[in-house]
């Protein structure tokens, strides 16, 4: 059974339909966050605002799952990057878990697997 994360005052709700975010506790007490659909700079700030309300939360170990994502621009990638940090900044640490075919091209296309995988 999946055990929803702590809630701050509310998880933010979708900038854009494009891009759902399932936020789940794993059993190992780290917080899952599982993106289906466009991720993109229409759908970013989707994440970040969720990445935001989980860390005020006390979420700080974040594992994404990208493996639902069908299109995925550079940008989007970029600020992957940004969040790592962020968390980091926050005491805490965000990997991704798991990536599809448009992440993993676009990761290797613009080399940030070394970046985003350490």
């Amino acid at each position: 059974m999946r055990e929803k994360p702590p809630r701050g005052p509310h998880l933010v709700e979708p900038s854009d339909s494009r891009l759902v975010i399932d936020v789940t506790r794993t059993p190992d007490g780290s917080t899952a966050l599982l993106l289906t659909g466009e991720f993109d700079v229409h759908t970013v700030n989707s994440l970040c605002d969720t990445i935001v309300v989980l860390i005020e939360a006390g979420s700080r170990c974040l594992r994404l799952d990208l493996s639902g994502v069908t299109w995925c621009d550079n940008g989007s990638l970029y600020t992957l990057l940004g969040l790592k940090d962020a968390v980091h900044t926050a005491d805490g640490y965000l990997a991704l878990s798991w990536t599809g075919w448009p992440v993993a091209q676009g990761i290797a296309r613009n080399g940030l697997w070394q970046l985003l995988h350490h």
